[in-house]
């Protein structure tokens, strides 16, 4: 295939951004559950917790206003898998069951720009009790271009000033992987950047990720007398870089903060925007800043410019609430687009508590270093860890080595505790038939804990998600030998030998079983 000879291209109108909607159509859910896309930081459950209690801090201001008859609507953008919709939604529920107040009604609103994605969560076993209680509901949604939202399962369509509540976006990973322009600053002078995609074949046979991995950018820098944005919220934004920077490549979230605009829109009362991101807030940050790095994963991300975002909410009259300090792997940030913020107190006490005191940027800290330590912590150390964590079933799947080694140290105590947080663990745990099978390895160490009823009932779950495979139809069969349901253990073996005749462990396991198993009585 020969290489297309490309002409260098604004930034934000690249072929780049064709080979990013590219990707997701063709990779779909496997995106997330190959492990392409980097989404556990954004997803897990310490991060939904933090998020449900900035929302109902959010509702508990909005009940001391009297404005709790109206249903308030959540909307994610970038949903992607569904983990972290399904996490939030249990917090938050966990957090309104002992609220001392009335809380508004909510739905929570998954979005993507792939149909099949859409599907996915149509089918997920996890969401279905939230779909049945009308909590949940999604939509196909393009933050480049929509500005409705036809809820699929309501039929349903949110369109502008439609809602008497203020509508909360959450934006997670999505400020850095859609549109951006790029520009660069020098002594009051601006040029617009250029990029050319060198090995980009525009024709090729091959996937977006083959075509990702293998591109490089080549930036040229055209000088531009002035740069006309056509919204002044924007446009001041802007003008005050061509102040502020010198020598210094700059993203600007135009798409962004035009998806924002839109989506404030559809309510009456305006938005609040909870969002996270590989981001730099501060000024200073993006000063004598060189070329983007292009960070790829399948697809690929930006560093978001979330101090563009803040300055807009500030010159819209709302209350941006963002770090207090560097952060050093995510930062998270709130935005009242809201006129009466003075009101919202409850909700930036949160922000404080649940983002400057301890969050998630610090919850990741912790988390790195004690994954160097997992060899030596004790089974106190590893229950604390798994708690704090808000049983997160990555961690404890990441402890699980280490719990096999310290089974035969266990107190009856600590074998009852280990089964109740096996329970809390998996309750929070959403299948994305990734490679690793968590229900079976559970199931191994249920084995060793001997409870043996519950080790059968993993070992199913095992089968529901990834379907029959021969070690957990031996590990089930060697399960029902121990708890003497011989019958059940024999059905499971012949079933194993049917497909594997050369299984010699089954074939010698049902050789026993044989000889002490007496026939059927229809058979004697």
């Amino acid at each position: 295939m020969k290489v297309t000879t490309q002409q260098p291209t604004i930034f934000a109108r690249s072929p780049l951004w064709q080979l990013q909607r590219k990707y997701f159509q063709e990779a779909n859910i496997n995106a997330w559950r190959n492990g392409d896309v980097p989404h556990y930081i954004t997803s897990n459950p310490h991060m939904a917790n933090a998020y449900a209690q900035l929302l109902l801090a959010f509702f508990r201001d909005l009940h001391r206003q009297g404005k709790t008859q109206e249903t308030i609507y959540i909307v994610e953008l970038g949903t992607g898998s569904g983990r972290f919709s399904y996490h939030l939604i249990k917090s938050l529920l966990r957090l309104l069951e002992n609220a001392l107040f009335d809380a508004p009604d909510f739905v929570y609103v998954m979005t993507d720009f792939v149909e099949e994605t859409l599907q996915f969560w149509d089918s997920h076993l996890r969401l279905q009790e939230f779909f049945a209680q009308g909590l949940l509901d999604y939509a196909l949604f393009d933050a480049e271009k929509d500005s409705t939202l036809h809820l699929r399962k309501t039929n349903r369509v949110l369109q502008y000033k439609c809602l008497k509540q203020p509508i909360v976006v959450i934006a997670n990973y999505f400020f850095d992987s859609i549109p951006q322009d790029l520009f660069y600053f020098d002594k009051g002078q601006v040029k617009t950047a250029l990029v050319n995609l060198q090995g980009y074949e525009s024709q090729a046979n091959t996937s977006a990720k083959a075509q990702l991995e293998n591109i490089q950018l080549e930036y040229t820098y055209e000088p531009i007398p002035e740069v006309v944005l056509g919204n002044p919220k924007r446009q001041k934004i802007f003008d005050s870089y061509l102040q502020e920077l010198n020598d210094s490549h700059l993203l600007f979230p135009n798409t962004g903060i035009e998806c924002i605009e839109r989506l404030t829109q559809l309510s009456q009362e305006g938005a609040l925007i909870i969002t996270a991101d590989k981001a730099v807030h501060h000024l200073e940050h993006w000063q004598n800043r060189p070329a983007p790095y292009i960070a790829k994963h399948g697809s690929f991300s930006l560093t978001a410019n979330y101090h563009a975002l803040k300055e807009h909410c500030l010159i819209s009259g709302g209350k941006p609430l963002f770090p207090l300090y560097p952060t050093s792997s995510i930062t998270v940030a709130a935005m009242l687009y809201i006129k009466e913020h003075t009101a919202y107190k409850e909700t930036v006490l949160c922000y404080q508590n649940q983002v400057n005191d301890f969050g998630p940027d610090e919850y990741f800290s912790i988390k790195k270093h004690i994954e160097q330590q997992i060899t030596i912590l004790s089974v106190r150390e590893l229950f604390a860890y798994i708690r704090l964590s808000n049983y997160d079933s990555r961690l404890f799947h990441q402890f699980l080595p280490r719990f096999q080694e310290l089974v035969p140290e266990l107190n009856e105590d600590e074998r009852f505790a280990m089964l109740q947080l096996i329970a809390q663990v998996w309750e929070g745990y959403y299948p994305l038939a990734e490679d690793t099978d968590l229900a079976f390895e559970i199931g191994l160490l249920l084995l060793d804990l001997y409870f043996f009823h519950d080790a059968i009932g993993f070992f199913t779950l095992s089968e529901r998600i990834y379907g029959p495979k021969e070690g957990v139809l031996f590990a089930q069969a060697a399960a029902f030998t121990v708890i003497g349901e011989s019958i059940k253990a024999i059905d499971l073996l012949n079933t194993i030998l049917k497909k594997n005749p050369v299984h010699e462990m089954a074939r010698e396991l049902l050789q026993e079983l044989q000889q002490d198993t007496p026939p059927p009585l229809d058979q004697q």
